[in-house]
C-alpha cells in the first residue's frame, strides 16, 4: 500500500492541461521558391509545442478561392477585406459547437487556407450545408476535416 502512495510515478492526466488556449502570437512569413511560387502565412506561434494536441485531434481546413488577385495570384486590398470577413464568419460557425483552435491562414496561388483544430466533430449536416452554400455564393469553398492526432498537417507551420 505504501509503495502505491509514495511511488514517483507521474499522476495520470484525464484531460487537457491549462491553459486550453495558449494565447496569440501571430507570425507573418513569406513563402516563395525559385519557380515564382509566392505566398504568405499568418500562423499563431503560441501553438508551438502545444501540450494538448492529442485532446484536439480533428484538423479542419477551409479553402477559399481568391477572385480579385494581383499578378502574383495574391488578393487585392478589397479582396483581402472580403476574405477576412468570410474567415470571421467561418470561425464563428465552427466555434458555435466546438472548442476551436485557430492555427492561422496560408494565402498562396489564388487560394486562402484557414486552419483549425477541434476536440471532436459536432457538425449538424444540414446546418453545415446551408452555411457553406451561403459562403459558396461569395467564393468557391472547400471544407476538409480529418483526424490528425499529432498535428502533422501543420508540422511545417508550427512545432
Amino acid at each position: 500500500m505504501f509503495k502505491k502512495l509514495f511511488s514517483k510515478k507521474e499522476p495520470k492526466t484525464y484531460g487537457p492541461t491549462e491553459p486550453i488556449y495558449p494565447g496569440e502570437l501571430f507570425e507573418v512569413a513569406e513563402i516563395s521558391d525559385d519557380n515564382g511560387f509566392f505566398g504568405f502565412s499568418n500562423i499563431n506561434k503560441s501553438y508551438d509545442n502545444y501540450p494538448n494536441k492529442k485532446y484536439f485531434p480533428w484538423w479542419i481546413q477551409v479553402t477559399l478561392e481568391l477572385v480579385d488577385i494581383d499578378d502574383r495570384k495574391m488578393p487585392t486590398e478589397s479582396e483581402a477585406q472580403i476574405l477576412n470577413e468570410l474567415e470571421d464568419e467561418i470561425e464563428k460557425f465552427i466555434s458555435e459547437k466546438h472548442k476551436t483552435h485557430f492555427i492561422g491562414r496560408v494565402t498562396q496561388n489564388g487560394f486562402r487556407d484557414i486552419i483549425f483544430y477541434v476536440q471532436e466533430p459536432k457538425f449538424d449536416q444540414e446546418k453545415t450545408n446551408i452555411f457553406f452554400d451561403q459562403v459558396q455564393k461569395k467564393r468557391r469553398v472547400n471544407f476538409t476535416m480529418e483526424k490528425d492526432l499529432e498535428w502533422k498537417n501543420v508540422s511545417g507551420l508550427i512545432k
